[in-house]
């Protein structure tokens, strides 16, 4: 096996298992996996040029990979995306004293650490 089909098939398994814990939102795993990633594309680089149809079928696999790496990381980074702006909504939701304010007739303003504890429990 040459260096650069060595290199290759390990970035692409380093792709595949990334691409594994994104689907099952195993997030601390991923944070994981950046410098595995890392060391495997700077073994790629280091392997020159694709020279040989072994290479070649090597470097494609690992770009099938990448893609569907790409894809199932851009869905994660979608999700959380709509999760992070759900978030801000409900805290400022929660925050929001209304359209007339904490002096409103009959109401009296909210104690901080009321507001807090609530901002809490919704956030």
């Amino acid at each position: 096996m040459s260096q650069f089909v060595e290199a290759a098939d390990q970035l692409r398994h380093v792709l595949d298992v990334e691409a594994a814990a994104a689907r099952q939102a195993q997030l601390p795993n991923l944070v994981k996996l950046v410098e595995r990633k890392r060391q495997a594309v700077t073994k790629l680089v280091n392997a020159g040029m694709p020279e040989t149809d072994s290479d070649r079928t090597a470097l494609a696999a690992m770009l099938r990979a990448a893609e569907e790496n790409a894809l199932v990381l851009g869905a994660v980074e979608g999700a959380l995306q709509t999760v992070r702006e759900r978030l801000r909504q409900d805290v400022s939701a929660a925050a929001d004293p209304g359209l007339y304010g904490p002096q409103t007739v009959g109401h009296r303003r909210k104690l901080r650490h009321t507001l807090a504890a609530q901002l809490d429990h919704t956030a």
